[in-house]
């Protein structure tokens, strides 16, 4: 199940920074500008990743959300970056001002970090996706809510906050252009604490209408790319040799797609990325992203079931048609990570072995299992809620290991149960033997990442069930 990353806080235009800079001079000129303030920009953690007894120290990606917002931010601001998923908050340490952002699923703890600052004094911003679907609630929470996207509005927050004249909403531009790049700053963030530090979006929006997701509602039914050479021009200035591209789709347009690959052939990286089966149909552009060095694909298998397919309005993926696009996309040597859903809507206890088999018999070189998660401001979420299917609101449950509705074949236990079986079995020794163990270059970083993930089946196991 593919989501949006960090939500609603991320790449900016020329003319957003433009506008900051002629706002700097003018705070320069009245003398507003000499006072600094400090600014945290906070990305919260689900309470199994700040447990105490099992606290992780080191994550997947960088929340590329924080140190964008940082770029937009005046010289008269000092920032500091936290990533609760890799560290503690320590409240001790009280800014002036707290920028929040996170998934339905941390919400929760931004509220709650929220309430800590605001009766430290300190001022609060929230934004993102769950915000924007739920501003009632966030407000109550927070000194100052964004809804949408943040670029064009964020320089008039930090205004308002120094002229102490904060609005409670500020709407941002929905679907704005993504011409240019401003300042990313990286340098905030500490990337050995990351095991993909490089994460880099060209594009914004998606044209499908999958019932489950709120890609298409936030951030709007056509695609919006970067241009590619800005995108050419960050991967030079990153100058690492592994990038990993967080778009939702990062060949969904394929023409743009193509072009981009042809120009990053002489770059010599080695990526990473999210996309579907259709590539498969298209041997010109299996062949660019191998060439352009793709390494790994993350795949939104979601089912194997036609009917489940048509019910999530993801027709556009061809069940019958999986094995042989896998084939054809791991010949190139490209690497597949397959993500499927537990408790679509034909599903019944069959689902949890058929699945596991469909990975194991076709070699998938890893995947992540998930249960049916309705998001707020989703088709799915809407009509669960009118039928009466959901089993509660505790946004904390919503991350897609937990069940929060009803299932007309499975209960919730059969659920989760079937969760668990489908991780461990996969991540069996047996099945890792057939998997990956055969002929082929790249045996030891695949075999580490499965023997990681097998070693970890009790925390995974710990984690859905608290």
């Amino acid at each position: 199940m593919i989501h949006t990353i960090g939500a609603g806080m991320l790449w900016t235009c020329f003319f957003h920074f433009r506008e900051l800079s002629l706002r700097n001079e003018a705070n320069k000129r009245d003398g507003t500008i000499s006072r600094r303030y400090k600014l945290h920009l906070i990305y919260p953690a689900p309470a199994k990743n700040r447990n105490t007894r099992h606290r992780k120290r080191s994550a997947s990606l960088v929340p590329i959300n924080l140190p964008i917002i940082a770029g937009l931010t005046p010289d008269n601001f000092d920032i500091k970056i936290i990533d609760e998923n890799i560290e503690n908050i320590d409240f001790s340490d009280t800014p002036d001002i707290v920028g929040i952002t996170g998934m339905t699923a941390v919400i929760n703890r931004a509220y709650e970090i929220a309430d800590i600052y605001r009766q430290k004094g300190t001022k609060v911003i929230l934004g993102g996706i769950h915000v924007s679907m739920l501003p009632n609630e966030a407000s109550g929470h927070a000194d100052a809510i964004v809804i949408g996207e943040v670029e064009n509005v964020w320089s008039t927050v930090l205004s308002d906050f120094i002229s102490g004249r904060l609005n409670r909403v500020y709407k941002g531009t929905m679907q704005m252009s993504l011409d240019g790049l401003g300042l990313i700053r990286r340098d905030l963030i500490d990337k050995r604490s990351y095991s993909m530090p490089n994460p880099i979006l060209t594009s914004r929006g998606c044209p499908h209408n999958c019932t489950y997701c709120s890609v298409t509602e936030f951030w709007g039914y056509k695609f919006r790319h970067r241009p590619i050479d800005d995108t050419i021009s960050e991967i030079k200035m990153i100058g690492d040799r592994w990038i990993a591209f967080v778009d939702d789709n990062i060949y969904g347009d394929i023409k743009h797609s193509k072009e981009l690959f042809k120009k990053m052939k002489d770059l010599k990286v080695r990526w990473v990325g999210q996309g579907d089966m259709r590539i498969a149909r298209n041997p010109e552009l299996l062949e660019l992203a191998r060439k352009s060095g793709c390494e790994w694909l993350f795949m939104g298998i979601e089912t194997i079931s036609t009917e489940n397919l048509a019910s999530i309005h993801k027709s556009f993926n061809r069940g019958d048609k999986y094995a042989e696009a896998i084939a054809m996309i791991k010949s190139t040597g490209i690497k597949v990570f397959g993500s499927f859903i537990f408790g679509l809507e034909n599903d019944d206890e069959s689902v949890f072995d058929r699945t596991v088999n469909f990975g194991i018999d076709n070699r998938l070189d890893g995947a992540n299992f998930y249960i049916l998660t309705p998001f707020p401001g989703t088709q799915l979420f809407e009509q669960m809620d009118k039928d009466g299917l959901l089993l509660h609101k505790d946004w904390s449950k919503y991350d897609a290991n937990h069940v929060v509705f009803k299932h007309k074949n499975l209960s919730a236990d059969q659920l989760l149960d079937g969760l668990v079986y489908a991780y461990k079995r996969f991540y069996s020794i047996p099945s890792i033997i057939k998997r990956v163990v055969y002929p082929r270059k790249d045996l030891a970083q695949v075999l580490a990442l499965n023997t990681m993930r097998h070693l970890s089946t009790k925390r995974f196991e710990r984690g859905v069930r608290n």
